[in-house]
């Protein structure tokens, strides 16, 4: 196996392992399992508290060759009961697309934070799964979030920002601005089909940071 580190390599042998998750946890796990099928010489650590910054904590650190591959995940669902190989699914409704959204591109700051900091990073990854396609349509015009929405095939940079009008009630702890130093076209792909219904498909989005 190469030691190059490939998460579009891993995303393609996940999917065809499972299609579904109970939780982002159950992702993070299962993800992490992969890599290492992947990779068995890879280091993996969950939730890693880089020495930077110890508030911090990385979902998924891989290190292959004493190089640096953060990933980061997102699992956003819309509620619903699906079942899967005699396996039943109940997923929670995660709804508040705006701050989930605010979050994603969040985790992609804290990537270039990681590069700026960590002489051993060699790439990044922000990785966001939902049966929510609402994610990848534009919003209405002038919606307070319109900044951090993840419509496919936009491209994010520079300052985003909530609109004036977001209370503090929608932004809580996350009302700073987003700076990027990078710049992300954002392409949603098919992560797999469960059924024909508006929940059963489940859509992923990679953000590479490098």
């Amino acid at each position: 196996m190469n030691n190059v580190f490939d998460i579009k390599l891993v995303i393609d042998k996940l999917r065809n392992k499972r299609k579904i998750f109970v939780s982002e946890r159950d992702l993070q796990l299962e993800m992490a399992l992969t890599i290492k099928e992947l990779y068995p010489n890879a280091k993996i650590r969950l939730e890693y508290c880089p020495s930077f910054d110890l508030n911090m904590h990385i979902d998924i650190l891989v290190i292959i060759d004493g190089k640096w591959y953060p990933v980061e995940l997102k699992y956003k669902t819309r509620g619903c009961k699906k079942i899967v190989d005699n396996e039943i699914f109940n997923l929670k409704n995660h709804g508040a697309k705006d701050v989930n959204s605010y979050l994603y591109l969040k985790d992609i700051v804290r990537i270039e934070k990681i590069k700026n900091n960590v002489e051993e990073f060699e790439k990044g990854y922000a990785v966001f799964i939902t049966n929510d396609l609402s994610y990848m349509n534009k919003p209405n015009e002038n919606v307070i979030f319109e900044d951090f929405s993840l419509e496919n095939e936009i491209t994010k940079n520079g300052m985003l920002c909530w609109k004036e009008n977001a209370s503090k009630g929608t932004m809580g702890k996350n009302e700073q601005p987003i700076i990027l130093k990078g710049s992300y076209n954002l392409k949603w792909q098919l992560y797999s089909r469960l059924d024909n219904e508006n929940n059963g498909t489940f859509m992923y989005l990679i953000s590479e940071i490098k």
